[in-house]
């Protein structure tokens, strides 16, 4: 899956700082909220914590809360689709496979390719046994491959 022990950690390190940077949006908005919202009785307010005394106050550290699992579930999402040797989004998605001609061209799948030649992500349209993780296949450089000189030594055949 990782060619070398430096890209399995820049890749994982990408997504802790999205994560990080997530858990920071969360908490500077929790923050400000916390900071600039005034109890309705100051004066005989006892409770500082206003997390279910308050309803208004309540809903909206819900929000909070389902806006910061959101943005977990998008930082995971993004992740997934992410090149696992240069973290460029993965392009030029091509469905494969049929379901009407499963035996000669096998289950569809969806194909996303490194468009600087690192490698391909297949991912299963229908998971039939459970859950599947994505097939992640590194190459070499499949671009000389398709872009490659002929037999006659030119770029172009005759």
């Amino acid at each position: 899956m990782f060619a070398s022990v430096k890209q399995f950690m820049r890749y994982w390190s990408f997504l802790a700082a999205k994560l990080l940077a997530a858990g920071a949006i969360v908490s500077g908005l929790l923050w400000s909220v916390n900071r600039f919202w005034t109890p309705r009785t100051p004066l005989f307010h006892i409770n500082n914590y206003q997390f279910g005394y308050d309803l208004p106050y309540t809903a909206l550290a819900g929000l909070i809360f389902l806006l910061g699992i959101g943005l977990v579930y998008l930082c995971i999402l993004d992740q997934r689709y992410r090149c696992r040797v240069c973290l460029r989004r993965l392009r030029m998605p091509i469905l494969t496979g049929s379901w009407s001609k499963m035996l000669q061209f096998g289950r569809p799948k969806t194909e996303y390719i490194c468009v600087y030649g690192h490698g391909k992500l297949n991912i299963s349209e229908l998971h039939i046994s459970g859950i599947e993780n994505p097939e992640w296949t590194e190459h070499a450089d499949y671009w000389a491959e398709l872009c490659g000189t002929g037999k006659n030594g030119r770029d172009f055949p005759d």
